[in-house]
């Protein structure tokens, strides 16, 4: 689901300390202190509290776009968007508009999750 949401916008999938050492993504692609610094365009952060140790590896990017369903996290702190919710109901939302634009070929459309 992430995968797809990153591959859409023309992404990369990139984790935290715990998915590292959950297994879920490669080591390679870790972020924060103790693994990569990245300043992209646009990050959007899938249920990550806001550890100082990750914030710190992706503060400099332009826009963050943080979905977490505890709306006290701390990493709505950094974040200029706050999509508080369940990040397998939101996620699918944002691929299901996300598509129905490039269907369109309308790249500069706005959209608003419903």
């Amino acid at each position: 689901m992430a995968e797809k949401l990153a591959y859409l916008l023309g992404g990369q999938l990139a984790g935290t300390r715990p998915t590292i050492e959950s297994g879920w993504i490669d080591p390679r692609k870790q972020i924060g202190l103790s693994g990569r610094t990245v300043k992209p365009k646009l990050i959007i952060t899938c249920g990550v509290s806001g550890a100082v140790q990750f914030v710190a590896g992706m503060k400099g990017s332009d826009y963050i776009i943080a979905i977490n369903q505890d709306e006290n996290a701390p990493i709505f702190d950094v974040a200029h968007l706050a999509l508080i919710g369940d990040i397998y109901e939101i996620i699918p939302m944002l691929i299901e508009k996300i598509e129905n634009i490039k269907k369109n070929n309308n790249s500069q459309a706005e959209f608003a999750l419903s």
